[in-house]
């Protein structure tokens, strides 16, 4: 595939003030963005990222798990910074328990499948016609995870969503093929950040960033890193044996005979 010109691209990112999702936007400025947007619940999340990049770095409150900030969000692309042509759905959230373990409620698993799901497929649907209408190359970025391929038995539903969102991506870029509207994936491996609770194991965010955002330049589609390249392009005997292990190495409990 051709690669990206990013210093052509304007993105809006989700979850964009911390973790992966911040780490995604330093790559876009380092790699010559204008500008990059970023949303997010907190607010002091969002100024704090700003702050580290005057002038480069614009950001909005937009919780993505609630269908009118979405809304509301393309409406502020739209008259605030029409010259955005680019939308990476990072923002997610996981549950961290093993089923037989977990007594939470509906709204619980709910919250996390609308954020983690039903957040990127809206805003999809809502900036496509937007995108479409530039001239130029338009982008969306769906972050997934390694977990859509290898499911951790202790984040099902998390695992579910992503596995989803991964097979979601993929119609879209059939469909999108013949447009102006290029769909990446960026599959994420364990990474050192507050997802799921703080937690200092997995992949350094800064290295992971760079390495698949160098490679979205260069034009490819869908990109992991390590363990997460391995599980992409991994056949479905080995995904088994990956699951089990991942599951036994964590000690997930599991139901009593």
């Amino acid at each position: 595939m051709q690669g990206l010109d990013f210093t052509k691209i304007i993105p809006v990112v989700t979850g964009g003030g911390s973790g992966i999702g911040y780490g995604l936007v330093y790559e876009f400025i380092k790699r010559g963005c204008p500008k990059v947007l970023i949303t997010g619940r907190r607010e002091n999340v969002l100024q704090a990222a700003a702050a580290k990049h005057q002038g480069k770095i614009f950001y909005k409150v937009s919780d993505a798990g609630k269908a009118t900030d979405r809304v509301d969000l393309l409406k502020w692309v739209e008259t605030e910074h029409p010259d955005c042509n680019a939308l990476v759905n990072n923002a997610g959230v996981m549950r961290c328990i093993a089923p037989v373990e977990d007594n939470g409620s509906w709204e619980e698993r709910a919250a996390e499948i609308e954020i983690n799901l039903g957040g990127p497929v809206h805003l999809c649907t809502l900036f496509i016609p937007y995108l479409l209408k530039k001239k130029e190359t338009a982008l969306i970025a769906n972050v997934t995870s390694g977990l859509a391929f290898v499911p951790y038995a202790a984040g099902p539903v998390y695992s579910a969503t992503k596995f989803a969102l991964h097979s979601y991506t993929m119609s879209m870029r059939y469909s999108l093929q013949d447009t102006n509207v290029r769909m990446i994936e960026i599959i994420p491996p364990a990474v050192k950040s507050n997802l799921g609770g703080s937690h200092d194991f997995g992949e350094e965010c800064d290295e992971f960033c760079e390495h698949v955002m160098k490679r979205v330049e260069a034009g490819e589609e869908e990109v992991g890193f390590n363990i997460s390249e391995k599980a992409r392009l991994a056949g479905r005997k080995v995904l088994d044996e990956m699951m089990v292990t991942l599951a036994q190495n964590m000690h997930v409990k599991k139901y009593p005979a």
